[in-house]
């Protein structure tokens, strides 16, 4: 994007730009989805949510002229524009102008992903010139009578007069759609007016509109003064009275309530393209823009909370060797009172240590509302591009997840909501021969189970054919031919690299491929995903994820001279069993855990290493992710332990099973199992 030279600032500074226009490209994304759905269901359009557009609009201009980003700053004057004559009435926003909005902040994020790229830039700049030229088509088109709807008033003219241009078209509106225009006079100690008048306009607001509040005249002690609150409700005076708790006289009637008209100007209208050029608008002087973020919020950069989380697990670390330290001076009479005294600092130090990785952990947890409402505007896409109706439904948003890992997730789930709309929902007319709604449907919801987090993606449609999947999987080689599966077992083949039981190929989702990506990902973030389908109802992808990949505590345990981590959060029980207990039926172990069967799995087995045993007896790590249950049959325990998970580097990172290394002090370092992959290979074996 060109930006004359000279205005382009540094890359501290350019980084500064970025994270700012993205919160503002944000809000606006939300404040687009509320005006969108508005428009499709016909219902008026919140006057704040307009009102707060603009000022996005207009805060982007300003930042993106100050740091020399010139195209962005003129599209962004030209949504200003647009949204200065939808706030004033001039236009209203249909459909065509919701995508063309969503197109310009579409290509406005484009440029935020890589603002110091040459070629992002001069192709992000035709098209940004291409939109403006759009954007100013459109703002000649007038889509809205200002006079529609506007009968005689019982207003004076003195408040009248006194109103904004903005004000004005609000009161026009609210007349237009049968609001009831009222005056509620009310006064107040001019000590405590403040306070009063809050509480009177959020009683108003709960029920209506305030148009205009301005002082008023009138017969008031010199001690008090006077408002008049110019309102519009759908309420009667009585019933506006009764809810104010204020008596009728002190509400004076502009236009009573009435019918909203249904004429040309009706918001649910769609409007004609005309050839009468809008007026021009007169701005407000344009304010100083600054660098001072809008939130009180402090932006840190994730691999800042990760370096200062390492740190955490250092000090634990040397918790634990203080620990140690002070067991042995205990021990020893000469010394047992340095002992103590070391034991009394070893627990306090240990209580701050806590509350020190509390606190980095919340700053680091972020609601997945985050990634669902980028979801949602995904879908409001795909409506118009495969000219389905399918409808989101999200629960769950404000369940929270470590930052690094919402981020990682942003892009499987986008998949598999591609993959719902494309290939799973059925056209309107397949869906009614089959019995079920024209609309779609595809539900999204999390919830926190224990130290994880499980999101679901379900939909109802045409589910998927296992046995079809099963015969495409013979086609291709991927299975052996006379391979006998289970439903269970051909479903798990869609993760297979590109299989695909869909002929056509789609813009929406591709060749095939994506859906082992999807598995791989979540696995690389110690999860792991699980599908149910029934054929005709609908499919359902469920992703297990810790809530955090950041210190965690471990349970150490050995088999023969090695050492292993395993996260708590993962181990559901230990057992100390005789080996006599274990069953076997058709080559795999099995053991009766109160009534239900538990599939076992030697750890020494699993990375081909020498055990012993003691007496018979072994210990049993019973394992879990969400549902799945496996055992794990280990020679010891050794105790637990807080431990920073660190990546591996050379061979030993391609060995399944292992999701990285840990320190543990004197002990020196032990490798970190990574328990999603040992339980989704034993249910992938047919074991559990």
């Amino acid at each position: 994007m060109a930006s004359g030279g000279k205005g382009r600032a540094d890359s501290k500074a350019q980084q500064e730009f970025v994270s700012e226009a993205e919160d503002i490209l944000e809000r606006m994304r939300d404040d687009l989805s509320a005006v969108a759905e508005a428009t499709q269901s016909g219902d008026e359009t919140d006057p704040d949510v307009v009102n707060r557009l603009f000022r996005s609009a207009h805060s982007l201009k300003g930042l993106s002229g100050m740091f020399g980003f010139q195209a962005m700053s003129d599209l962004a004057h030209h949504l200003e524009d647009l949204l200065d004559g939808l706030r004033m009435g001039r236009v209203q926003l249909s459909a065509a102008g919701i995508a063309l909005f969503d197109e310009s902040m579409g290509v406005i994020a484009a440029v935020l992903a890589d603002p110091g790229s040459e070629t992002v830039t001069a192709s992000a700049e035709r098209e940004i010139h291409a939109i403006i030229e759009r954007i100013e088509a459109w703002n000649r088109d007038p889509t809205a009578d200002p006079d529609a709807g506007q009968g005689g008033s019982q207003l004076p003219d003195s408040l009248l007069r006194a109103l904004t241009e903005y004000e004005e078209h609000r009161l026009r509106e609210s007349q237009r759609r049968g609001k009831g225009i009222y005056v509620v006079d009310v006064d107040f100690e001019i000590a405590s007016f403040e306070e009063g008048l809050g509480e009177i306009s959020a009683a108003i607001k709960e029920v209506g509109e305030i148009i205009s509040t301005l002082p008023s005249p009138g017969d008031t002690p010199d001690s008090h003064i006077r408002f008049s609150l110019l309102t519009a409700t759908q309420l009667s005076r009585a019933d506006l009275a009764t809810r104010l708790d204020l008596p009728e006289a002190s509400i004076a009637v502009g236009d009573p309530p009435r019918e909203p008209s249904e004429g040309p100007g009706s918001s649910t209208a769609e409007s004609e393209p005309g050839e009468i050029e809008a007026p021009a608008t007169e701005h407000a002087t344009h304010e100083q823009t600054t660098l001072k973020s809008i939130s009180d919020t402090v932006r840190v950069d994730i691999k800042k909370l990760d370096e200062l989380m390492n740190l955490v697990g250092e000090l634990s670390i040397q918790k634990g060797a203080i620990r140690r330290l002070a067991h042995k001076l205990g021990i020893d009479p000469a010394t047992a009172r340095a002992g103590a005294e070391l034991e009394k600092m070893h627990r306090s130090l240990e209580r701050k240590l806590q509350e020190l990785q509390a606190g980095v952990l919340e700053v680091r947890m972020v609601p997945l509302r985050q990634v669902f409402d980028k979801l949602s505007r995904v879908v409001r896409r795909l409506r118009l591009d495969l000219q389905k109706e399918v409808e989101l439904e999200i629960h769950g948003a404000d369940t929270e997840l470590d930052k690094l890992i919402v981020e990682e997730l942003v892009d499987p789930l986008m998949h598999i909501v591609r993959n719902a709309f494309d290939h799973a929902i059925e056209p309107a007319g397949e869906r009614e021969r089959a019995g079920k709604a024209a609309s779609g449907r595809i539900r999204i919801e999390a919830l926190q189970r224990g130290n994880d987090v499980v999101i679901a993606v379900s939909d109802d449609g045409r589910g998927i054919d296992a046995r079809a999947v099963l015969e495409r999987a013979r086609q291709r080689g991927l299975v052996p031919a006379d391979a006998e599966l289970t439903t269970k077992e051909a479903l798990d083949l869609v993760f297979l690299p590109g299989l695909s039981t869909r002929e056509a190929v789609t813009e929406t989702s591709g060749r095939g491929v994506g859906m082992d990506v999807v598995r791989s990902n979540i696995a690389a973030l110690g999860g792991m995903v699980d599908i149910e389908s029934r054929t005709g109802e609908g499919t359902t992808i469920t992703i297990i994820l810790p809530i955090t990949l950041a210190i965690i505590q471990a349970l150490i345990v050995g088999v023969g001279d090695h050492r292993f981590a395993i996260p708590l959060n993962s181990v559901r029980e230990t057992l100390l069993v005789d080996l006599s207990e274990v069953q076997r039926s058709e080559g795999r172990e099995l053991l009766n855990l109160r009534g239900e069967p538990l599939s076992l799995r030697h750890l020494s087995e699993e990375f081909r290493l020498s055990s012993r045993n003691r007496d018979g007896k072994q210990y049993v790590v019973v394992l879990g992710m969400g549902d799945a249950r496996m055992g794990l049959i280990v020679d010891r325990l050794e105790g637990q332990q807080d431990t920073v998970i660190k990546p591996i580097q050379g061979p030993i990172r391609e060995v399944r099973g292992i999701a990285g290394a840990t320190e543990l002090g004197e002990q020196g370092a032990v490798l970190v199992l990574d328990v999603a992959a040992l339980v989704d290979d034993l249910g992938r074996r047919g074991d559990a």
